[in-house]
């Protein structure tokens, strides 16, 4: 199989594929954090499937934040098809440089884009800025407990053997940076979850 990187085919592949990750990761930030009401940024969004779950579990008004128009629209659709869209923003941008004021989150979100930022330190930095005072981040990946895990990497694995390949040295170059990283920004408080779950990074401002 070609590798595929149109947002159709990313769409698809999140449909097929990866669609039961995102119930459980939601209840895992929200078991975490607490947080249900107030102002969510999911970053990276994509389609907007972990942002979309974590609509549907708590009151939380979701802001999906991505660079690809195309993947906004994606992501639309499928608020307004799940009746989600009163509670739903949609902005295009960079991570590197977020077109929100500060302290105007309460919680941020990401799966699976961080380990291709161009600059992780300046993009941390901009997540921390936009939070309010005692707001958490929740960043990283993962399949959300083992049996998933185990499930979607042989799928993956049987459409495209070399599917890890675009992104496995990226993945190992973030996870060695990150707790560096976090110190130097100095927040309230971090810890790196490393576990079934996934590797996420926790961290509160």
């Amino acid at each position: 199989m070609k590798k595929e990187t149109s947002p159709q085919s990313f769409d698809r592949i999140v449909r097929e594929v990866f669609a039961p990750i995102y119930p459980v990761i939601a209840g895992q930030i929200i078991a975490k954090s607490g947080i249900v009401s107030g102002k969510c940024l999911d970053v990276g969004c994509g389609t907007g499937a972990l942002g979309r779950a974590i609509a549907k579990i708590t009151d939380l008004e979701i802001t999906f934040f991505d660079r690809s128009e195309e993947m906004l629209e994606l992501a639309k659709g499928y608020a307004n098809d799940e009746n989600i869209a009163n509670r739903c923003d949609f902005l295009q941008g960079d991570i590197h440089s977020i077109g929100l004021p500060s302290g105007s989150m309460d919680i941020v979100i990401s799966r699976g884009s961080s380990p291709f930022w161009d600059d992780w330190r300046q993009a941390y930095s901009e997540i921390i800025r936009i939070l309010k005072k005692g707001g958490m981040a929740y960043i990283g990946g993962g399949f959300g407990n083992a049996e998933l895990r185990e499930q979607i990497t042989r799928t993956m694995t049987q459409n495209n053997p070399d599917w890890r390949k675009s992104f496995k040295d990226k993945v190992v170059a973030e996870r060695e940076a990150l707790p560096d990283i976090l110190r130097s920004l100095k927040p309230s408080h971090f810890e790196i979850i490393n576990d079934d779950s996934g590797f996420w990074s926790v961290i509160t401002k």
